[in-house]
């Protein structure tokens, strides 16, 4: 069923804005920057351990999975838990949800990545 104009659902969404991973192979529009406690993360990692092409994936996707969840944190740390629809009800914001999702995709990879760095050893 088409919508009326200007009725559009996605009223929580955050500009994507193109950033580059630290040693990231291509520079395009999903790359992102790390911060805080995710570079320190990835320089810890890297500095520890040669990782072959496909640990490095997993890490780079681990990484970024944490740095997305976090920028979603601070965006519902501005916008708030909650809001209220057109018809008064309490919502949850969307950006909670994914920052949820992005957390456990990042635990998920960080597993991963220890396990087939558990059978080089």
């Amino acid at each position: 069923m088409p919508r009326k104009p200007g009725t559009s659902r996605a009223k929580h969404t955050a500009p994507m804005v193109p950033h580059t991973l630290p040693g990231a192979a291509s520079e395009g529009p999903a790359a992102v920057t790390l911060t805080g406690d995710r570079k320190r993360l990835w320089d810890d990692v890297r500095s520890r351990f040669v990782l072959e092409p496909a640990s490095e994936s997993i890490l780079r996707n681990a990484v970024e999975s944490l740095e997305r969840a976090e920028q979603l944190a601070q965006q519902c740390t501005r916008d708030g838990m909650t809001f209220r629809d057109r018809f008064g009800a309490v919502r949850v914001n969307p950006a909670a949800q994914l920052e949820r999702d992005f957390r456990g995709l990042a635990a998920r990879q960080l597993a991963q990545l220890a396990a087939r760095m558990e059978g080089q050893g």
